[in-house]
Order: C-alpha cells, then structure tokens, then sequence
C-alpha cells in the first residue's frame, strides 16, 4: 500500500479497493492541490472506477478546487467522514455541488462510511431496490 501526499495538506492511499483521502485537520484545498488529489486517483486507481472515503475535519475547499475536485469518471461512490457540527455543515453544503455520476453521503463514522462504500450496487450506481 503506497500512501500520496497531496501537497502537504493531506494524504490518499489505495487500501482493500477504496482510496482513502485523510485532509489535515483544518487544511485549505486550493485549486493546486485538488489537482494534486486528481493525480493521486489516476496513479492510486491506474483507470478502476473505485470508492473513495474522504475525512473532512475542518476542511475548506475554494470555488475552484470543488469544481475539478473529484473527477466522477474515476470515483463510484464518495463518503465524506467528519466529526464536528462545522463538518456537517461543510458536508452539507458539498453534497449538492458535486458533479453528478456518482451516489456521495456524510457519516460521522468511518466504519459506516465503509460498511455503505463496499455495499453491492446495481449498473446504475444504486444500491439493489432502490430507485
């Protein structure tokens, strides 16, 4: 398991097929390192289609970053992982503005946030019996 820095503002590794992106506590995305976080998937994935875990601790993103930040040519579902009232606002907010392609939600832990990340889906992305 190799682990990507993404600029010094958090970290991306491949572990049992789901990348897993752990921002630092507080960290600012700016445009730079969401594309640093868009390579990472590319050499982390080489092409796969994967589920990606976010933990978002206090994170901001810029316009910018949240417009090429994640590519859903590369991601199958997204579950964003945060702890604080301030996170579930901020997850709250990122919810609406993802590109669309792929199913993203907010747990508060990470063994949930797993559990639904390598739950079975039907072609169309959802989960079986549901429309």
């Amino acid at each position: 398991m190799s682990t990507v820095d993404l600029k010094g503002k958090g970290t991306m590794e491949l572990s049992d097929g789901v990348l897993h992106l752990r921002w630092k506590q507080g960290a600012y995305v700016g445009i730079d390192v969401a594309k640093a976080g868009l390579t990472a998937v590319s050499t982390l994935g080489q092409g796969a289609k994967l589920p990606m875990l976010v933990e978002i601790h206090g994170v901001t993103h810029s316009a910018s970053a949240r417009r090429v930040f994640p590519d859903p040519s590369s991601i199958s579902r997204m579950a964003l992982v945060g702890s604080s009232p301030r996170d579930r606002v901020i997850g709250m907010f990122r919810l609406p503005l993802t590109p669309p392609g792929f199913p993203i939600r907010y747990f508060t832990s990470s063994d949930q946030a797993m559990e639904w990340l390598l739950r079975p889906t039907d072609e169309d992305g959802t989960e079986p019996g549901q429309e």
